[in-house]
């Protein structure tokens, strides 16, 4: 644990490669520079390289600052890898908002090594670091009794633990955005238990041909940008995310959105009292064109299959069933957090091929 002001043109000698790499971006901002290399999350494919400018990145901080009125001298949490935009931006913050940084190696639980007594407002987490914490039974109150924002991002809270997050009297937000839009552009407040969106001010909203979300917003250059997710508007400002368009699976003749099927079955375990990481595909199929499979994490015996179908038929469609469901021990994850769907798909296949 490392706490610093990032406008100190003098840093300590780093102590990890993670150290390294944060004040090697602070000097470089701070030397002006006007363009940053990031990656996607690589959760839908391939990460794909992308340039943002230097002035895309401070209006996305200026429009984090008026949403949650940081100040100056406020501190930030930063655990998050700085490769990826959630992570660099909470040091963007920082350096423009003349924030201090609690800087924290990457891991799983990054409260654990918090050693002094330092009150965060606001701090940013990925959705199994959040439930790594939660689970550690760790009083959160401690070094959270001041905050402004707990962000979660990289993917939607279980069920199970958007109740468990829902119990803790904090300004806690799940947030949507993307490397495009320099972090996050919307927020969902989980207290209101709402699966509704609220874009920032400034951002401007609209869906396509396809129903997929377009964003135009100070963090964008003020330019159009179309996504891949599925969205329900409820109004000019306030969106509901239904699922990914390079996910929709073909079967039979039938367009299946396999994220409807995967909060069925989270429902499940919701109403079971039990978790299991889950997600569905369309496997290659002479019969159905592609077969709809659903994937399950478990290092144990799965003993809910029978129980599961049954449940999945009272409550869908009868082509959306899943034909398969297949356990496996360990699923791949990107760094954010995400289930590395392709690349866990490839290993089962080829562990199938053995």
């Amino acid at each position: 644990m490392l706490v610093f002001n990032p406008h100190n043109s003098i840093y300590p000698a780093p102590l990890d490669s993670f150290q390294r790499e944060v004040f090697d971006f602070c000097q470089q901002w701070i030397l002006g520079k006007n363009k940053f290399l990031f990656h996607t999350s690589g959760s839908t494919g391939k990460p794909k390289p992308i340039y943002l400018s230097r002035k895309s990145m401070i209006e996305s901080a200026i429009m984090t600052k008026n949403w949650l009125n940081l100040q100056e001298g406020d501190y930030v949490l930063l655990c998050l890898p700085i490769e990826y935009i959630a992570g660099a931006m909470m040091l963007v913050r920082a350096l423009v908002l003349k924030l201090n940084v609690v800087l924290i190696e990457p891991s799983q639980n990054p409260l654990e090594v918090i050693t002094k007594p330092v009150n965060i407002h606001l701090a940013s987490f990925v959705t199994t670091q959040w439930s790594t914490i939660l689970q550690s039974k760790r009083n959160i109150f401690s070094n959270f009794s001041e905050v402004k924002g707990i962000l979660i991002g990289g993917s939607e809270l279980t069920p199970t633990l958007e109740l468990e997050t829902r119990e803790i009297n904090l300004p806690i937000f799940q947030t949507y955005g993307m490397t495009e839009t320099s972090s996050h552009i919307a927020f969902r407040p989980i207290i209101k238990e709402t699966s509704f969106y609220q874009c920032l001010p400034q951002v401007k909203i609209k869906i396509n041909y396809e129903s997929c979300l377009c964003i135009n917003s100070p963090s964008t250059s003020n330019q159009w940008i179309e996504t891949n997710d599925v969205v329900e508007l409820l109004n000019d400002n306030q969106f509901r995310i239904v699922g990914r368009k390079d996910f929709i699976i073909n079967s039979g003749g039938r367009k299946i959105n396999p994220e409807m099927i995967e909060k069925s079955c989270l429902a499940f375990f919701t109403i079971n009292s039990c978790e299991f990481k889950l997600f569905a595909w369309g496997l290659n199929d002479d019969f159905y064109g592609q077969k709809l499979v659903l994937f399950i994490e478990s290092k144990d015996e799965f003993n809910f299959k029978l129980q599961l179908i049954d449940y999945l038929k009272l409550n869908l469609e009868s082509w959306e069933v899943p034909k398969q469901i297949i356990v496996l021990p360990e699923f791949l994850y990107t760094k954010s957090g995400k289930i590395d769907r392709p690349n866990t798909l490839t290993l089962h296949l080829n562990n199938l091929k053995i």
